[in-house]
């Protein structure tokens, strides 16, 4: 039998089951709006749905990974592994994070999407600006007029929309 360690499936499998256990007891103590308690969907609705899912799908990979044959190690699978890429997304996530209220959602959201995939390598222009304009705008016409939630317009909208 080998080293639990010595399988990158597992120890990937093991992580998310750890980090889906952990969004689940935290999606379960979001707290619900009294009015909303006697509709079937609530604030917790979609966290926990997400957090089961996650749950299922990482248990099912994991136990899977016992069945496969010898599959690859951590160190064969880190011997190629791009550092730079993932620092960047990183660093446009924190980027993201901190123009979402001056820029709102829909221009901060493009915005990401579009640096992300340049910084991907995604270098044809009409695909990558189609579909991020075209999720983010998908999105907010789904979040907006379909489930009536309030996204920010963001502080830029608000000194030339106005």
């Amino acid at each position: 039998m080998t080293n639990f360690f010595d399988n990158k499936d597992r120890v990937g499998a093991s992580l998310i089951l750890a980090f889906s256990l952990f969004y689940l007891r935290s999606s379960l103590s979001i707290p619900v709006d009294s009015f909303d308690a006697e509709i079937g969907f609530t604030s917790k609705t979609l966290p926990i749905f997400l957090g089961s899912c996650a749950f299922a799908i990482s248990l099912l990979l994991f136990f899977i990974s016992y069945l496969q044959p010898e599959g690859e190690s951590i160190s064969e699978g880190a011997r190629d592994y791009k550092v730079k890429p993932v620092l960047g997304l990183i660093l446009l996530m924190a980027a993201y994070v901190a123009l979402f209220s001056y820029l709102g959602f829909v221009l901060a959201s493009a915005l990401f999407l579009q640096s992300a995939f340049f910084l991907l390598g995604e270098r044809r222009l009409l695909v990558s600006v189609s579909v991020s304009l075209g999720l983010v705008l998908f999105l907010w016409l789904l979040l907006t007029q379909v489930f009536g939630l309030y996204l920010d317009g963001g502080t830029l909208y608000r000194v030339f929309g106005s």
